[in-house]
């Protein structure tokens, strides 16, 4: 570290330490007068001295640039300007009338006018008064406060605090920020670290709470789940998340209404939840697309009503799903499943059951639809739904067939059940298998939905059975999962009667564009016994029905139709667009493009293209900017000459107006932290007096002018050591 220290009016400002300088020279001092003094014995002592001066003259110089002369100089401190830097909220949150009947924003007005900020025209009463407006940055009020609106979308405090610190002009200091705001901030920084920026600079921001510092209540609505198709008499649920505001431990009446009728109420326990979810299972027996509103019923004192409600869409079809069953080992199980499926009305069934060498029976519930063969190309295994499989299939397909049966999953958005383990004894079916299954396992062993699992309605149906899933039969076997590939859930569970212990039973694993089920435990057939009930209503009947509608709910295809139309959500916020996506079963390269026309409230207000999507030539794509709030339809046309609708509505969802509490705590832990505190209105003008110097004197500085980089410095330092090698040569010295 360099030291300072003054000698004649001059300050040293040594490079190395002054004690280790005085070293060096007194060594090389003494050096030169021994070499000086033994190699100049050959020559005059006149000479020798001559020739010595001017090495230690040189050395003393070459010392003193070590030592760094300089001059101090005292430099005049700088007169600027103070100014106080006065923000006034312009969100929309501050239109809420909670400070006597008046907004907050008419309030903040009223606030600067009775302090003297400024005048009765809204323009500052004093020069030294900067007038900003802030949501998501800071700006300066140009002309007159009274032409300032609240409409801000989103507040985002630290960015606009960090502009005003920077607003100062040449000459000028900002001596405070003044912030009159409900404290809504939506930039999610910490408001110490904006405290801290402002404190770095010297200015102590001061705040004026606007707006209801108490209990303020609101509850909004958002949809949360979207399905776009759904089937006939299929279990279905509408799912929605309540946000929550100054309700904690209340009960939230929640409506669900369908095409404007209640249809059923759930009660919520607020807790002390922000946010909490409900949900409603419905049924439709019919075709159609229904309108469904998640609605709760307005609280006592709630500042907004119009956030109590979302609508969705449910679009229900009838389509019969096609089935394909390979079984190369029949078994209970599958001869179970296989005959549910038969008298179920959803599905179409078509299967293919190997009893012994070169030997398969074809059964088709439709007779007349021809001749069944084996699937040998991928448009043949397209044409089916879900393809499930038994054991010992590779004694029906080979593998090739076994490889398209893999490309139809992982490209055609297919979807294979594994209904009895292992489907492959000889040949692999690489990713295909989400599970690989041991030989051996458990016996007796029951069935439990995960927590993955708990929520599906197939898992549902079982525990609303007489008695739940505990009354179900124990089931014969549980197989252990040998090899688990990645992202594979499971979403039931075997557990040991006398051990306790678990194995996976069911599990799930999307795989390209299509899904996976694998099922390790065998004896679901004893599910299908029961005496008392008869048809579909028996639990292994429901299970399946409600399982393989679940799978198929996430595809993009409709059960034998070529098209599927889809827009993204059925819930679009303003300001965001809607992407609509269109499916072919078959991809063909004819179709490029397809017209889509667009609706608000029956009237058409619009046409877009669906084009050919460029990572996928199977699909086309489409998007759609919504310019109001409202209900919207969309009709795209095919080539075919089929149609088909999808409807969805657009809300403005502005948290600005949902989320309106004043952040007295927020705002306290920013002033704190930068040196400021908060302030209620009438101190606002005793502030305001105490900020109101002119001028701020800062202080003196000083500055080191280096005295010893002058030229002349080092032309006398060469022209010493150059006299003496000079001279030295002249005179005969080495």
């Amino acid at each position: 570290m360099n030291t300072e220290s003054a000698q004649a009016g001059f300050v040293l400002d040594p490079i190395l330490p002054l004690p280790v300088v005085a070293v060096i020279a007194a060594l090389l001092a003494a050096v030169t007068v021994h070499v000086y003094w033994r190699t100049g014995r050959v020559i005059a002592r006149k000479q020798n001295l001559l020739l010595l001066l001017f090495r230690l003259f040189g050395l003393v110089l070459v010392m003193g640039l070590l030592l760094q002369p300089s001059e101090r100089e005292m430099l005049p401190p700088p007169s600027r300007e103070q100014v106080t830097v006065v923000a006034l909220d312009s969100s929309a949150s501050m239109k809420q009338r909670d400070v006597g009947r008046a907004t907050r924003f008419d309030a903040a007005r009223d606030i600067l006018r009775e302090s003297g900020a400024v005048l009765a025209d809204g323009s500052p009463a004093n020069p030294r008064v900067r007038l900003f407006q802030f949501h998501a940055d800071a700006q300066p009020v140009t002309q007159s406060i009274q032409d300032v609106v609240p409409r801000g979308n989103s507040t985002r405090i630290h960015t606009s605090v960090n502009t005003l610190l920077n607003t100062a002009a040449a000459g000028e200091a900002i001596h405070a920020v003044i912030l009159l705001t409900d404290g809504h901030d939506f930039e999610l920084v910490n408001p110490v670290k904006t405290g801290a920026a402002a404190r770095a600079r010297q200015v102590p921001i001061y705040a004026v709470a606007m707006g209801k510092q108490g209990r303020v209540r609101d509850v909004s609505v958002r949809i949360t789940s979207f399905q776009p198709y759904s089937y006939v008499k299929q279990k279905t649920r509408v799912a929605a998340s309540l946000r929550l505001i100054g309700c904690e431990f209340e009960t939230i009446q929640v409506q669900l209404l369908r095409h404007g009728q209640v249809a059923q109420t759930r009660r919520v326990n607020a807790d002390e939840l922000q946010e909490a979810p409900v949900e409603f299972e419905v049924i439709e027996p019919e075709v159609g697309q229904y309108e469904y509103e998640v609605r709760v019923l307005p609280l006592e004192g709630e500042v907004d009503n119009a956030n109590n409600s979302a609508i969705t869409y449910l679009n229900v079809i009838d389509q019969q799903i096609r089935v394909l069953v390979l079984e190369g080992d029949p078994y209970w199980d599958t001869t179970f499943l296989q005959r549910s499926l038969m008298r179920n009305d959803k599905f179409e069934v078509d299967s293919l059951v190997r009893y012994g060498p070169d030997r398969v029976r074809p059964i088709r519930k439709t007779a007349t639809a021809g001749e069944l063969r084996l699937p040998t190309t991928l448009e043949q295994f397209g044409a089916y739904d879900v393809i499930i499989l038994g054991r010992a299939v590779d004694d029906l397909l080979n593998p090739a067939q076994i490889a398209l049966l893999d490309q139809y999953v992982k490209e055609r958005s297919g979807a294979v059940i594994f209904s009895r383990g292992r489907a492959f004894t000889k040949a692999a079916a690489g990713e295909l298998e989400p599970v690989i299954w041991t030989e051996a396992g458990r016996d007796r062993v029951r069935v439990d939905a995960t927590s993955e699992g708990r929520g599906l309605a197939a898992f549902r149906t079982l525990s609303e059975h007489d008695g739940g899933m505990d009354a179900l039969p124990e089931l014969i076997n549980a197989r252990a999962a040998e090899t688990t590939k990645p992202l594979t859930a499971t979403l039931a569970q075997g557990t040991d009667r006398d051990t306790g212990a678990t194995v996976p039973a069911i599990v799930h694993r999307r795989y390209g564009r299509g899904q996976v089920i694998s099922v390790g435990v065998e004896g679901m057939w004893r599910w299908g016994l029961n005496a008392k009930l008869a048809g579909d209503n028996l639990p292994f009947d429901r299970f399946w029905d409600q399982l393989i509608l679940w799978l198929l709910a996430g595809r993009d295809f409709i059960p034998n139709r070529q098209f599927s139309f889809r827009p993204n959500s059925a819930n679009i916020q303003l300001g965001e667009k809607v992407y609509f996506r269109l499916t072919m079963r078959q991809p063909d390269s004819r179709v490029t493009s397809v017209p889509l026309t667009l609706f608000f409230e029956d009237k058409e207000i619009g046409r877009v293209s669906l084009t050919t999507s460029a990572t996928d030539g199977g699909r086309l794509a489409g998007e759609y900017l919504p310019e109001r709030v409202g209900r919207y339809r969309a009709v795209a046309r095919f080539p075919d000459g089929t149609q088909q609708d999808a409807r969805f509505i657009v809300f403005n969802e502005n948290l600005e107006e949902t989320e309106v509490t004043t952040d007295i705590v927020g705002l306290r832990r920013l002033c704190e932290s930068s040196g400021g505190r908060v302030i209620e209105p009438p101190d606002l003008k005793r502030l305001l007096e105490e900020l109101s110097d002119e001028k701020t004197e800062a202080a003196p500085k000083t500055r080191l002018r280096p005295v010893w980089n002058a030229a002349w410095v080092f032309y006398t330092i060469g022209l010493l050591f150059g006299l003496d090698w000079f001279l030295r040569r002249r005179w005969g010295l080495c």
